[in-house]
């Protein structure tokens, strides 16, 4: 099956009706849905209302996604708490017919890696399970959103006790944390559950915009490449972002550029 296109959508009810129109006539197959702490505050009507305006367009959902929540605490009522919006989100995004559900790993300051690995491994697998049985992939991101996992070795130390583990691939988010995303995507693109399609474009040391993909430094040709031969062939969720590229027309542009960037690499 070949790729295919994406984007991060809005969270209120009016923009993701806006989106699902856009993504629509546009040739993007669905939208992705993103909450940090306001996820406590979603609820199944409005999760509900978000599948019929879905339906309404034609449009999937592709990813939901859970940040912020620390899973793995080694304050119980924290992880507790973590653990509840967990639970929420794997039945949400049933109810959304998400493919994919992505959180941090969780964190435990100061701790050595092996801790961290292996409270996940004695948390998680039964939400895994869950996860897959309500028809979704899980998958864990890196250098971001509450989560022990700094680069491709944390990722190696994890698989290791759990190698049904996913990762949301975002090589913009890899470069500007320092790691090399080709690298990293050459030797586990085999793991890979999701992609997102971020530019960053520097000055010398500096992030000086975040706009379309091919406008920027980001070896798009290249990741392309590792992806088909990890034979990929899920969703290229493009994301908006920064103060320029991400609001009012901007963001269509940055939207169409990026999707018309991004072809030339899909058959």
């Amino acid at each position: 099956m070949p790729m295919k296109f994406a984007f991060i959508g809005q969270n209120t009810l009016g923009g993701i009706e806006d989106d699902a129109r856009f993504a629509r006539e546009n040739g993007f197959e669905a939208l992705e849905f993103n909450y940090w702490g306001d996820f406590a505050h979603l609820t199944q009507e409005t999760v509900e209302e978000m599948r019929r305006i879905l339906d309404r367009h034609g449009v999937r959902c592709s990813m939901l996604g859970l940040w912020g929540w620390n899973h793995i605490s080694p304050e119980d009522l924290e992880r507790d708490e973590a653990h509840r919006m967990l639970d929420r989100a794997i039945e949400f995004g049933r109810l959304l017919g998400a493919s994919v559900l992505t959180t941090g790993a969780g964190e435990i300051p100061d701790a050595p890696l092996d801790r961290k690995v292996a409270a996940f491994a004695r948390y998680f697998p039964p939400f895994l399970k869950r996860i897959e049985k309500a028809g979704m992939k899980p998958a864990l991101y890196a250098v971001h959103g509450t989560s022990f996992l700094d680069g491709i070795a944390a990722y190696e130390r994890l698989w290791a006790k759990c190698p049904q583990v996913g990762m949301k691939f975002d090589p913009a988010n890899w470069r500007h944390h320092g790691d090399d995303y080709l690298a990293a995507l050459r030797a586990h693109g085999d793991k890979v559950a999701y992609v997102h399609i971020k530019e960053h474009l520097y000055i010398g040391s500096d992030l000086a915009s975040e706009p379309a993909a091919g406008l920027g430094d980001i070896q798009w040709g290249k990741v392309m490449a590792f992806l088909y031969e990890h034979h990929y062939d899920g969703y290229l969720s493009v994301e908006p972002h920064g103060p320029v590229w991400s609001r009012g027309d901007m963001r269509r542009r940055m939207l169409l550029l990026s999707k018309r960037y991004i072809s030339q690499f899909i058959l």
